[in-house]
């Protein structure tokens, strides 16, 4: 069975210029060193490839996805920024905790690029799953994270609901 594709005779010079590309000057000649080298990457496979694979089931198997690699990298909440950092995700923060709640922003030039291709829908759920198993771990309770995009502010909101129960 072939993958799902978009119409070949859509495709223009255009289109096709509007894939990242990190090397490439910014706006006025500046070079894009706010990008990391393995944005390209990330990019290139959460953003066009995986969506083509799994076409409507792309939200809720790149948040399983998320939840996997955390438990594979065992990682704890004070080495999630560094982690979205190196990985090209963006600069992670918490804002606020609560008993019953963690929120996370993420912002930088990785979340900006991303909301620029995407302009649309731009799908976080990834990232979503990544902390959302990070923080059960490390808690030890069931948690539920869900994303919300700000597109003025071209910045993410990450709410990891806790099931204390």
């Amino acid at each position: 069975m072939a993958a799902k594709s978009k119409d070949a005779s859509k495709n223009t010079e255009e289109e096709l210029t509007d894939i990242p590309d990190v090397l490439k000057p910014g706006k006025n000649g500046e070079s894009v060193d706010e990008l990391t080298e393995s944005y390209f990457a990330v990019s290139v496979l959460r953003d066009f490839v995986l969506p083509d694979l799994l076409d409507k089931d792309t939200v809720e198997l790149l948040y399983w996805a998320g939840k996997n690699l955390s438990r594979q990298l065992i990682l704890d909440m004070s080495s999630l920024p560094e982690l979205f950092s190196k990985a090209g995700l963006g600069k992670l923060e918490i804002t606020k905790q609560t008993k019953n709640s963690y929120q996370y922003t993420l912002t930088g030039p990785e979340v900006e690029q991303r909301f620029n291709l995407n302009n649309d829908n731009p799908e976080f759920s990834l990232e979503t799953g990544i902390i959302t198993e990070t923080v059960e771990k490390t808690i030890e309770a069931f948690c539920l994270g869900t994303y919300t995009v700000n597109s003025k502010a071209k910045s993410v909101s990450i709410k990891v609901q806790i099931d204390r129960n």
